[in-house]
């Protein structure tokens, strides 16, 4: 093929009288460099406006012209190489498409190639080849085969068989953890689902001091919920108890020591005066003890105490008597409650 020649000749431009054209030009800008528009003169000076910007078109419209005239030649020429030279550009293209359609072809086959390898690898320890299909892209390079462009090279080969056995220790150290975590979560009763979850971001370590630290949390929790119940529960037992005493006070009969008559109502028939005479005549066997600490609000509240307890038929050194009586620190009743752990 004869390559592209071409003899360029320089085009020539002339600027007639150009010291003359500079002239002019320096006139025209001594002649209105100081120029001032005024409302007596406005009409003038849009007119003098209008010339100059007339002079300045005319030298621009000549620029113009002589430009294009200089370029006519190079765009001409520029049109006759890219009309000549298009039926080759054609064939560029086609060809290219050609390498470039062949190279895919390429691709895929070494990639059915590595695929197929990898399947076969991933078949001796049991594992599912797709996990691999975005890993294998990574070994279809020309470089990656034998110069048949289909033969895996022993290096690539030992690279993939590093990599299936590789993924195949994960997922057994993987199933190693899902069974730590089950395990200690079936001890602790908990369930397993989020911790398992947890286990695709944490290390095994982590994940079952998360599991430690979550179950004495829980078992936190439910111990103060437990203290609180059991005190709700003593609380009421406590009330409870406190209106049945209160009742039994408020229902014991008041005798007259004198005539030993039963007041506010009542008569005692003559069986229970004869039962209460006989029991006055036999000795007291007593048969069982109690220690009782009682809380008073003031010396008042004690001496009542007493006078229920005479009420009772109990008398002070006769069945009962009364050790470490003491003043203390007033407290409210929740601070009772709390100090006697009711």
């Amino acid at each position: 093929m004869q390559e592209l020649q071409a003899k360029v000749t320089q085009a020539q431009v002339e600027i007639i009288d150009r010291e003359k054209f500079e002239q002019g030009i320096a006139d025209v800008v001594a002649k209105y460099e100081n120029y001032t528009v005024t409302a007596a003169t406005i009409k003038d000076d849009k007119q003098v406006l209008a010339d100059l910007r007339k002079l300045k078109k005319q030298i621009s419209d000549e620029r113009i012209k002589i430009k294009r005239e200089l370029s006519q030649s190079a765009d001409e020429f520029d049109k006759y190489i890219k009309d000549t030279s298009e039926p080759m550009d054609e064939i560029i293209n086609k060809i290219a498409q050609d390498v470039k359609d062949f190279e895919e072809h390429q691709k895929a086959v070494r990639l059915d190639t590595v695929k197929g390898y990898i399947a076969n690898k991933a078949a001796e320890y049991m594992l599912d080849p797709r996990i691999f299909d975005s890993k294998a892209l990574d070994y279809i390079k020309a470089g990656d085969f034998m110069a048949d462009g289909v033969t895996l090279k022993k290096a690539t080969m030992k690279s993939l068989d590093d990599m299936v056995t590789f993924e195949f220790q994960n997922q057994q150290e993987y199933e190693k953890a899902k069974a730590a975590i089950s395990g200690q979560c079936a001890e602790y009763g908990m369930t397993d689902l989020p911790y398992l979850r947890m286990l695709q971001d944490m290390s095994l370590a982590e994940v079952l001091e998360q599991i430690k630290s979550d179950y004495l949390f829980q078992k936190q929790k439910e111990e103060a919920e437990r203290v609180r119940r059991e005190r709700e529960q003593q609380l009421a037992e406590q009330r409870r108890k406190e209106q049945e005493q209160a009742q039994k006070a408020s229902d014991v009969p008041q005798v007259d020591p004198e005539t030993g008559e039963i007041l506010d109502g009542g008569d005692l028939s003559q069986n229970n005066q004869n039962a209460i005479r006989g029991a006055e005549n036999e000795p007291k066997l007593y048969t069982q003890k109690m220690t009782l600490e009682v809380y008073f609000e003031d010396t008042a509240d004690k001496d009542r105490f007493k006078a229920g307890l005479s009420q009772l038929g109990f008398e002070h050194k006769q069945n009962y008597q009364v050790s470490g009586y003491q003043r203390i620190e007033p407290l409210t009743q929740s601070e009772l409650n709390w100090q006697c752990g009711w």
